[in-house]
């Protein structure tokens, strides 16, 4: 039977849906004499037929046959109970129909694939337990350049439906080969077919659009919450899907509520074309398309620009056409530049020259290059950012129309190109259907995705009769359903007296047949789903099938207090939160008062906008650089700490969005957020300067193309004594606790007056210096490090180099040696660590191992360390740095982090995971591990199927400390709720070391969701890594006296006494630890008993402690 691939979607992890696919693979082709133009025919996976193939089941990478044979024209649109045999015996397939197991056959990516039989005796290969779109089942081929393959391939998914696309791995990229709507339950016939620009080596493997989500709902300690109630609702759907609109969505309300509450996207019918805008010569307007644009961006639906210009001679202005070739130049000149200036920003493509192929009005005059001359222009103005489409009718809808079929489409492309238009470029299929030949509409899309462009279908209409809604549905289904599909909009802009081909609606905005097809698709395909529920497994473990979007997830459990919301930004809101201190010392920080205290910075467009809920913001269009934006002036003084925070969003897709105070001195940045369509995301962050002055607050995003919107922003100083109270009142909520002793005698009495002392046997908080290899026989060292720290982190001993310094020479005695000494010692120890991302930090020898080889030495390595330290250790660091690295990644694919965590979590299930990385809190200027990309990694690692327990690693390597950002970044990875620690605090030597390490442990400390501090400052008699705390005979430096300072400050090392009342109570607050409590009471004849008692005082009970009372009995003789 033909190759099946059969994922289980139910049993998926990591995100991905699961999908059987049987298929017959068969590539075929064969004939020397054909050239190399890009071509894609149907056919199965079979590459190229049997009878003139070279090639065995235990060969299939052999090389294609050259010799000519007929084309099977064969293909099926039904879905059948079993498949048909493959085409060509299977071609250059090895094992097409599965009948010798899984001969040929290999993994592709992270997919556990098998073969198996159906009832009927048909064999097929299954892929499940799929982390990514391209986990599936793969075979390697060698294809050859000018030749053309056919393939086909019948496919199954486990449930519901998917689109399935057959693509080839190339030396060069990536191939499509075809695609289908793959159904349960039955098999459906994917054909098509492929090209190569170079002879080589490829893989061929499966990919799906639709995905499979499994969250994790776990508590603040990453233990998973069974039966906790998660809501899912979408806040942006990605797939682009449109209507045209005419002019009558100006002044009709009826018009506009029915557009807006179906439709993101749209082109305006005729109002922006050159006829509309200047109907007579030199009498420009263009207040038609400008109203209609206020609608638009008021309700965030974005704009197709049609057109430019056009080709056909009858749209272009009577006036125009009676003009020389010279004022013609002149004039086609002055309307390139108006509209494309005017809406520069505005719209997210153009339609330069329409339909030129099927006219060429401006070829006539200007010459053949006319249109590559026209784009280019467009282009210069528009600076790049948007892409320019052609856009032709015929090319999907009419296999007879020669003048703009796919191949012609691909001519006129090479033509722009060889004219000297070189920007960025879009293939638009206006789609005026008939009768629809799916068929060929579905080969002539693949023979055009193979130029990699982007493809919209952006006129879809049917002409009117009796299957118009029918013959709607299935081209909306083919085209959304086709992988190299952009987006779709329908060509039915209602005016009065009806639409052009097709309408939607009546007049009174009640749904026609065609209508009804697209609210269902619109509801199917989850562009805007009213969101659903459900309940986790007794694992906290909850899986949704959902199209690609950005969603909002909320879980609620009896165990949280209220609601949990996350998403992958952590926090995308519909509406923005009130601004932080009421904006601070921001003027009309929610811009309820317009544009009051705002203004342009550089050359952007501002508008006070409002949102359908009535909320107000600010957005910046007409972009030009990255700095153009809105601004505000402020006077900041030196010696004050500014915190920063602001609700960002941007018009279409992502953005990274920075905020920036632009002073005397330089540019100093407060913070950045990466900014989505369609939510509100935070920024927080914060300053100080080293001069007092004027500065401007700007926003800056890279893409000169993003309109940036921005609410409730807020700037607050604080002195430095008020910062250092925040610190206080934090230290006595998070990290002290109300105690109540009650004396009482032998008899239960209270005892008045008796003498209470009370001594710290063990700080809580854990506070600690990384160690080295010199701790096991350095006496001094030894004493030093016991008497201050409760935990530790081997600087360099446990790692791979360090253990396994030569393949299969492994020796943990160092690292066992030094495990002892902490454990006689009650330290408690860090493993840091399993793997490092970094390959300078990758033992030479493994570097050098083919693929198979390093993932067996990654293996042992990770069996190896984790077992024999498995509860021994209080955390792992599991794949050190793999945010600025990703040689794991490189080897294992983009899941390899979570695949590490999993099997690290299986060998060690106690113990939490730990990410670890540098520069998050340190510096505001490292994108690759600020905030957002910390907790899109953490994200990334839970959809790739880890669901143990997970911690925040901060390296924190400062130079000299910005409190406010990184005050404001733990601030924001607390949001994830899971454990933080900072793991390798340093400070760059310099007159202020020591005031600087103060600074930032005192911060830390007081940070309510700081979990833990290890300094790193592990001594070597040739000097510290970068910082030490004391000389070679372990004396303290200024650092070691900061640290022995804050270590008597935030315990009781040397106890105290005080006295009951006279109920017998003694009161007092207490840092988190073990204790010990000494009652003295003197009797009648003034002889003195004494009871002593060990007691913990943890935050686990802080909120119970004003009730609690402790009672100490002492026996009075």
């Amino acid at each position: 039977m033909a190759a099946a691939i059969s994922v289980d979607a139910r049993r998926l992890q990591s995100g991905f849906s699961d999908f059987d696919f049987p298929m017959a693979v068969s590539p075929n082709y064969p004939s020397s004499s054909l050239d190399s133009s890009p071509s894609a025919t149907s056919a199965t996976p079979s590459l190229v037929p049997p009878w003139s193939r070279t090639f065995s089941p235990s060969s299939p990478a052999s090389r294609l046959a050259v010799d000519a044979l007929s084309y099977d024209y064969s293909a099926s649109i039904e879905c059948l109970a079993s498949p048909l045999k493959p085409q060509y015996e299977g071609g250059i397939v090895g094992n097409p129909e599965l009948d010798h197991g899984m001969t040929g056959w290999t993994t592709f990516g992270d997919a556990q694939i098998e073969h198996r039989v159906s009832k009927e005796g048909n064999n097929f290969i299954v892929a499940h337990h799929r982390n990514q779109p391209h986990d599936s089942f793969s075979q390697k081929f060698y294809l050859e350049t000018g030749k053309y393959y056919t393939f086909s391939a019948w496919l199954q998914v486990s449930e519901e439906n998917a689109q399935v696309a057959a693509i080839f791995k190339t030396q060069s990229g990536f191939e499509h080969a075809g695609w289908v709507a793959a159904k349960s339950g039955c098999w459906s016939m994917l054909k098509g077919g492929l090209t190569l620009n170079a002879s080589g080596p490829a893989d061929l493997y499966f990919e799906a659009r639709k995905s499979s989500v499994k969250l994790v709902a776990v508590d603040a300690n990453g233990n998973p919450l069974p039966n906790a109630t998660v809501t899912i609702t979408q806040t942006n759907g990605r797939f682009p899907f449109g209507c045209a609109i005419s002019d009558q969505i100006i002044y009709n309300t009826g018009y506009q509520n029915w557009f807006k509450s179906k439709f993101r996207y749209t082109t305006f019918e005729n109002e922006m074309k050159w006829t509309s805008t200047e109907y007579t010569r030199g009498r420009v307007d263009y207040s038609k398309p400008d109203a209609m644009l206020r609608f638009t961006s008021q309700n965030g639906i974005s704009v197709r620009g049609h057109n430019v210009l056009w080709d056909d001679k009858r749209f272009v202005p009577g006036w125009a056409q009676s003009l020389s070739p010279k004022d013609l130049r002149f004039a086609v000149d002055n309307r390139v530049n108006s509209i494309v200036r005017r809406y520069y920003g505005k719209v997210i493509s153009w339609d330069v020259v329409n339909e030129n192929l099927h006219f060429n009005f401006y070829e006539s005059v200007f010459g053949k290059y006319a249109s590559a001359i026209l784009y280019s222009n467009v282009n210069g103005i528009d600076g790049g950012t948007t892409t320019l489409y052609l856009n032709e009718y015929n090319t999907i809808e009419e296999p007879g129309d020669g003048a703009s079929s796919p191949d012609k489409y691909l001519e006129k492309i090479r033509e722009l190109r060889f004219g000297g238009y070189k920007g960025p470029l879009g293939i638009g299929l206006q789609g005026h259907f008939r009768t629809p030949n799916l068929p060929y509409m579905r080969a002539a899309i693949d023979k055009l995705a193979s130029t990699r462009l982007p493809i919209w279908l952006s006129e879809i209409d049917v002409v009117s009769g009796p299957n118009q809604a029918a013959y709607l549905e299935q081209v909306l289904r083919e085209g959304h359903g086709h992988p190299s599909v952009r987006g779709i909009s329908l060509w039915s802009a209602w005016r009065p007296q009806g639409c052009y081909t097709m309408c939607l609606t009546d007049n009174n905005f009640r749904n026609l047949p065609t209508g009804d097809v697209v609210d269902k698709l619109i509801r199917e395909w989850g562009t805007f789903p009213e969101g659903f529920s459900g309940v986790t497994d007794s694992k906290g473990r909850f899986e949704a099938r959902l199209f690609h979007g950005d969603y909002k997830v909320t879980v609620t459990h009896p165990n949280i207090n209220g609601s949990s919301v996350v998403d992958q930004s952590f926090e995308c809101l519909a509406t923005p939160l009130k601004p932080q201190y009421g904006g601070g010392i921001v003027a009309n920080p929610e811009l309820d008062h317009g544009l009051k205290g705002w203004t342009a910075f550089g050359d952007a467009y501002l508008q006070q906008k409002v949102s359908k809920g009535g909320n107000n913001f600010i957005a910046a269009s007409n972009r030009h650089g990255p700095r153009d934006s809105f601004s505000q002036k402020f006077y900041l003084e030196k010696g004050k700490f500014y915190t920063f925070s602001a609700w960002l969003q941007v018009r279409q897709g992502n953005a990274k969005v920075a905020a920036i105070f632009k002073t005397m001195s330089g540019f100093q940045h407060a913070g950045w957020v990466v900014a989505k369509s369609g939510c509100w995301s935070m920024l927080k962050g914060g300053l100080t300067v080293n001069s007092s002055g004027p500065v401007d607050l700007y926003f800056e995003s890279s893409d000169a193309s993003t309109e940036i919107w921005a609410d409730s922003i807020s700037l607050q100083p604080f002195t430095k004594e008020q910062w250092k109270s925040h610190q206080r009142l934090s230290i006595e909520k998070a990290r002290k606790s109300s105690v109540k002793l009650l004396a009482v005698d032998a008899e239960g009495n209270p005892l008045a007056n008796a003498t209470v002392s009370i001594t710290q046997e063990r700080a809580s908080f854990p506070l600690g210096c990384a160690m080295t290899n010199h701790i096991q026989t350095n006496l001094a060292y030894q004493n030093w490090f016991r008497s201050r720290f409760t935990v530790t982190t081997f600087e360099n001993e446990m790692k791979w180099g360090s253990t396994e310094p030569a393949r299969g020479r492994e020796d943990f005695s160092v690292p066992d040696s030094m495990l002892r000494f902490a454990a006689q010692n009650g330290v408690s120890v860090r493993g840091h660590n399993v793997v490092s991302n970094d390959p300078r930090n990758i033992p030479e020898w493994a570097k050098s191992l083919a693929a198979d080889e390093f993932r067996l030495a990654v293996e042992r390595r990770v069996n190896s360390v984790v077992k024999r330290y498995a509860g021994k250790v209080i955390a792992w660091d599991v794949v050190n740095e793999n945010m600025h690295f990703d040689y794991f990644e490189s080897v294992y694919g983009k899941n390899a982090s979570a695949v590490l965590f999993g099997k690290v979590h299986e060998l060690d299930r106690g113990t939490t995971l730990f990410l670890n990385e540098f520069n998050t809190i340190e510096t505001i200027y490292d994108g690759d591990s600020k905030p957002d990309k910390y907790l899109e990694k953490i994200w990334e690692i839970r959809m790739g199927g880890y669901d143990g327990p997970i911690g925040i690693g901060l390296e924190a390597h400062f130079v000299a400390p910005n409190l406010p950002y990184m005050r404001a970044s733990i601030d924001k990875l607390a949001a994830a709720g899971v454990p933080l620690w900072l793991t390798e605090v340093d400070v760059a030597s310099g007159p202020n070391q020591a005031f600087h390490l103060e600074q930032v442990l005192r911060e830390a400390h007081a940070h309510p969701n700081v979990h833990g501090i290890v300094i790193w400052a592990a001594w070597r008699p040739e000097g510290c890594w970068r910082m030490c705390l004391t000389d070679n005979n372990f004396k303290n430096l200024p650092t070691g006296d900061v640290v022995d300072k804050l270590i008597r400050e935030w315990s009781h090392p040397s106890g105290f006494s005080g006295t009951t009342d006279s109920k017998g109570r003694f009161e007092t607050r207490l840092f988190h630890g073990d204790y010990n409590a000494a009652v003295t009471h003197p009797n009648a004849y003034g002889v003195s008993s004494q009871v002593a008692q060990g007691f913990k005082v943890g935050s686990g009970n802080s909120d119970q402690s004003k009730k609690r009372t402790r009672r100490l009995h002492v026996k009075v003789n």
